[in-house]
């Protein structure tokens, strides 16, 4: 964990503390999380426009169908 720049680990830090975990925890949190979906826990900016088009497709459809 030594490769992460001070200013942007400070700042994780303070919102561990707000979340009520220590830089540990929230790790861990992280790791198992990880582990759990077989990729990273969270959407990439990818994968959020992917599905942001999809929605927007589905809504035109359901457009569609009413008429």
């Amino acid at each position: 964990m030594n490769s992460v720049d001070e200013v942007t680990r400070e700042k994780a830090r303070a919102v561990f503390a707000r979340l009520g975990l220590t830089e540990e925890q929230a790790v861990e949190i992280f790791y198992k999380r990880t582990i759990e979906a077989g990729k990273m826990p969270f959407a990439s900016s990818e994968e959020k426009t992917r599905k942001i088009k999809k929605k927007r497709m589905n809504e035109r459809f359901a457009e569609w169908d009413a008429f």
